[in-house]
């Protein structure tokens, strides 16, 4: 008995057993749109997943998809309604401390090495609030850190100063709406006004010095050039041009005071002929000492000598103010001082009660034309 041919296609097969056609199939996944996006399930929660992106590789000459995916949907029609119109993707706003990292390696090493040292400083003052976010911070927690950690005014101006550089960059990047340091309050500025060494001073000075006190020496060259203390210790002897009667190369903290050279008067020669000649440094300061014993020396040296207990900086406040009483032109004393402005010059020229009276009393009476 002839068997006979089963030519029925099971559901499977996608070509005919019995003419090798092939077949259409119908898939049981109900297809979705384009930008409708899908779902899969994973373990009890349903996970949404869209297109967000398609472009075309040019090497490979194929299409390719960026995705996004959200999970812990309940339902599988939760999870292709999100997928069909998913929530913009939520911006989180740096920290303080992202802020900072940046600006410390880049514009802070602008600046100068001492300004340098004071912001960082200022903040490490404001470690408390590195973790927060530029959106999180207000005036009032900003305001409680700075009232916290800085009592008197410069301290809390730093604070204040690198929270506006932070500020003015998350500003510019869209992470802030406004510079919040600008509102900060500081603590009353209680500084006293810097007196000069007055005549009688400078004479016990210059007693002292010519009696071989030779340290006095070095309080004289702050007088008679402006010198900071900072530039005396970086005094190095190479530095002197004596022709010229200049030092140059130890200008510190402003780009004006490192570019203009320090020049010292005829009367000074002798004196910095006599501190290089005893300098004990082997690599050419004419001090040869560091900060801390220059400062206790200076104190030391004014007391033996009997004046005032002025600080070093006194020396240069004394140089702008006698050449003012000296009726030199204000051009000429901020070029001594170096100085960008004359304001800035002004700020060191104190002259006394005497001073002002013999220069009001110099006015005349005017006379006929």
């Amino acid at each position: 008995m002839r068997k006979t041919l089963d030519t029925t296609i099971p559901d499977e097969s996608r070509f005919c057993l019995k003419c090798g056609a092939k077949q259409e199939i119908k898939s049981g996944v109900k297809s979705r749109g384009n930008g409708q996006g899908t779902a899969i399930k994973r373990g009890n929660t349903w996970t949404a997943i869209w297109t967000v992106e398609i472009y075309p590789d040019g090497e490979e000459k194929k299409i390719h998809q960026k995705r996004r995916w959200k999970g812990g949907f309940k339902t599988k029609t939760a999870a292709l309604a999100y997928a069909a119109n998913p929530m913009p993707e939520e911006k989180v706003s740096p920290t303080l401390r992202f802020y900072w990292d940046s600006w410390s390696k880049t514009d802070l090493q602008d600046i100068s090495k001492s300004k340098q040292t004071a912001f960082r400083i200022a903040w490490g003052k404001l470690e408390g609030l590195a973790a927060r976010r530029m959106d999180e911070l207000t005036i009032d927690n900003l305001q409680s850190c700075l009232d916290d950690k800085a009592q008197t005014y410069y301290p809390a101006k730093d604070m204040k100063t690198v929270l506006s550089h932070l500020f003015k960059r998350a500003v510019a990047e869209g992470n802030a709406r406004t510079n919040l340091a600008e509102f900060l309050r500081l603590p009353p500025l209680e500084e006293k006004e810097a007196q000069p060494f007055t005549e009688l001073e400078l004479h016990k000075l210059w007693s002292a010095y010519g009696g071989g006190d030779t340290f006095i020496g070095f309080i004289l060259l702050m007088i008679y050039t402006g010198m900071m203390p900072g530039e005396l210790l970086a005094f190095k002897a190479d530095m002197v041009d004596w022709d010229a009667s200049q030092i140059i190369g130890c200008g510190l903290k402003t780009k004006n005071r490192k570019a203009t050279p320090i020049v010292f008067p005829d009367m000074i020669a002798p004196v910095l002929v006599n501190l290089i000649e005893k300098s004990k440094s082997k690599v050419g300061y004419v001090i040869g000492m560091n900060k801390d014993n220059f400062y206790a020396e200076y104190h030391a040296a004014l007391k033996r000598v009997g004046v005032r207990d002025l600080p070093p900086y006194s020396c240069r406040h004394t140089t702008a103010t006698a050449l003012a009483l000296g009726n030199i032109a204000p051009s000429v004393i901020q070029e001594v001082m170096r100085h960008t402005k004359f304001s800035t010059t002004q700020r060191y020229i104190h002259p006394d009660r005497e001073s002002a009276l013999a220069a009001v009393n110099s006015i005349g009476k005017g006379r006929e034309c």
